[in-house]
Parts: C-alpha cells; structure tokens; sequence
C-alpha cells in the first residue's frame, strides 16, 4: 500500500487529537512490566531518587496562558519555564513517576504526588532541596524509609546537631516555630520526630549531614549509608539522558497539550531503554565474564535503536521479534564501568544571573 504524505498543518491538527493521558497510560504498562522484572537492590531495597528540574518552552500565547510568563529580559524576550520532577529507580534506571507543572508548584509539591508510587520496603534519597521538616515529617508519616541531605545554613536543628561531637547518632526532631507553622499550613501534625543523623566529610573538608529512619547500626553502617546516598547521583544522570540526550527541550509544537505529550513520551522512552536495557545487560554480563571491567549498555546508542525501532514495536504482531532485535543490537554496543571515576561539577553557567539553558539542570 503506497504511503500519502500529509502536510505540517494536517499532522499537527492530528496531533492534538491524541491526549497526552495516552502517554501515561502506556507508561503504566511498562510499570507494570517494571514491576515483575528482575532487578538489582541494596541491601534488599529499590533505591530511588526524587528531583526537579526546569524545562525552557517555546514561546506562543497558548503556552502563557497555560504555564505562564516566567521572566522578561533585559532585551524584551518573554522566557517560559516548566516545573518537572521525577521519582528514578538509581539502580535499574527506571522513570518510576514523572510530573511537569506550573512553575507555581514547587518541587516539595510534586514529591507529594508521588509518594504514593513507593512502597513501605523502598528507600527514597533526596538532596538538600528537599531537607526540611516538613518533608521528614510527611516521609515519617506515610511510613516511607528515607536518607536525606540537611542544609546547615537553613535549619537551626541542623546547626545543633552539626555541633554535636557524635558523627553517628539517633536524635529527636524538634520542630521551630517556623516549622509548627509550615506544617499546619501544610496540613501536618507538628509533632516531635526521631531520626538518625550520619555525618560524612568529604575530600572538599565539607561535613555532609544525612538524616534517616535506618536506625540498625548493624544492618546499615555510616560507611552504608554515604554509600546509599551517593547512588542519589543516579537522578542526574537520568536528567542528562533526558535534557542533552534526548534534547527535550527542543519542542515540536507552541501548544500547551504538545509539551504534555511530549514530556510523557519521553519518560515513555527512556522507560523503553531501561526495560531492554535490564535484558541487554545480562548477555553483556555473559559476554564479558572474563574481562578486566564490568561492562553496561551504551545508553545514547540504545536511545537511537529504540527510537529507530519505536513504531513497530508498538503497531507491528512482531513484538517478540522487534524486541529480541532491539536487545540484541543494545547488547552489541557497550561501555567498560571504570570504578571511581570523579568529576566535579560545573555551576558556572547555572549561577550567571538571568542565564537560562537547556544543558543546566
């Protein structure tokens, strides 16, 4: 049957016919595949991750009137911006919640929509944005195990805790009045809690201050629990895959619906690699079992043959075929995993005042 192309203005009034709840809506099959699968833990726990970032928008009327205006520059452009936030599996790679909103949701917002994907056997590491009571307080509350990093600057049960001599040790919470004020705003019983606090120094002479409900000294050490939260790190990779990888923010469309859509699409994606990357890795674990290095899949390459392979894979009676294709050619392209590898990271750009770009988190 011969193909007829169509014009831009056909495919795109086509386009918004599609919901973008249809996104997630496939995405939850491949939860639900997810969650039957086989997949690495520590220490008996699926490690996950929550952070926000922004995304740049195009600009159109349709995209202010959903999203708003963000900034003006001091040459008249008008900036829009996205909230985004996602829940990412650290050790298996896997989107477990997405969201995008409004820059008026903050991401302590979003993180309390998804809460409800965990379960009480998981553990959720979150960085110092998050590190507040009010946040521990809502962990606590819907019983959820939890390593999270405090600000010593911003937190007076921080600066006390920082100037305890013990660098190990279960402690009790005393919310401030600020914070008996921000949990009644937040419709939170401003109780006393308990939590273990674990200090780490780094090679930089900074003292990292990890709160967690870990409180087995048997089961999770101080060496454990820096271990537990430098795997947090997994988050910005899956950032770095979506952002400059993936190029998201390189919109095909001025309407609000088609940022939707897209955004959902590309968790869809990414949710594809890591599903076919879980099954690639196991032929490369068999193929390289008497090498120097471990080995994993080159992530950008498998982005390429899943995106190649993407059409078939969900209208063609072929799935089993195009799926053993696809693992076998994610399999074929691989990269040695070279242990301590250190980087640290650039801030510049993102501290410039009034710089907004794609390739800054």
């Amino acid at each position: 049957m011969a193909i007829r192309p169509v014009s831009g203005s056909a495919f795109t009034q086509a386009r918004y016919k599609i919901k973008p709840e249809l996104f997630r809506d496939l995405q939850a099959f491949l939860t639900d595949a997810y969650i039957t699968s086989e997949k690495k833990h520590w220490k008996g726990h699926l490690l996950y991750a929550g952070d926000g970032s922004t995304l740049n928008l195009p600009s159109s009327q349709d995209i202010e009137g959903y999203f708003g205006l963000y900034a003006t520059t001091q040459l008249g452009v008008r900036r829009y911006l996205a909230r985004t936030l996602i829940v990412y599996d650290v050790l298996n790679n896997f989107v477990l919640d997405g969201r995008i909103s409004t820059m008026g949701n903050g991401e302590k917002a979003l993180l309390q929509e998804s809460l409800a994907k965990l379960n009480t056997n998981d553990i959720l590491i979150l960085d110092r944005g998050f590190g507040n009571y009010c946040t521990i307080k809502e962990l606590t509350d819907q019983n959820i195990k939890f390593c999270v990093r405090l600000s010593i600057k911003n937190s007076n049960f921080a600066k006390k805790t920082i100037a305890d001599q013990k660098d190990d040790f279960v402690t009790t919470w005393e919310p401030s009045a600020k914070e008996v004020e921000n949990s009644r705003k937040n419709q939170l019983d401003p109780s006393t809690l308990t939590v273990r606090v674990t200090k780490v120094r780094l090679n930089t002479g900074e003292t990292e201050l990890l709160v967690t409900n870990l409180y087995d000294h048997r089961k999770y050490s101080s060496q454990d629990i820096d271990e537990l939260y430098q795997l947090r790190w997994g988050v910005e990779e899956g950032f770095k895959n979506m952002k400059p990888k993936m190029k998201i923010e390189q919109f095909g469309c001025k309407k609000s619906a088609g940022i939707l859509q897209e955004f959902h699409a590309h968790i869809f994606c990414m949710n594809m690699i890591s599903l076919a990357g879980l099954l690639a890795n196991k032929l490369i674990q068999s193929k390289t079992s008497n090498r120097k290095w471990e080995y994993k899949y080159n992530w950008k390459n498998a982005f390429r043959y899943v995106r190649e392979k993407l059409l078939a894979f969900l209208f063609s009676k072929r799935v089993t075929k195009i799926l053993d294709q696809l693992i076998e050619q994610i399999s074929s392209s691989m990269i040695a995993i070279i242990p301590d590898r250190n980087f640290a990271r650039d801030t510049t750009a993102s501290t410039k005042k009034g710089r907004i770009t794609q390739f800054n988190k």
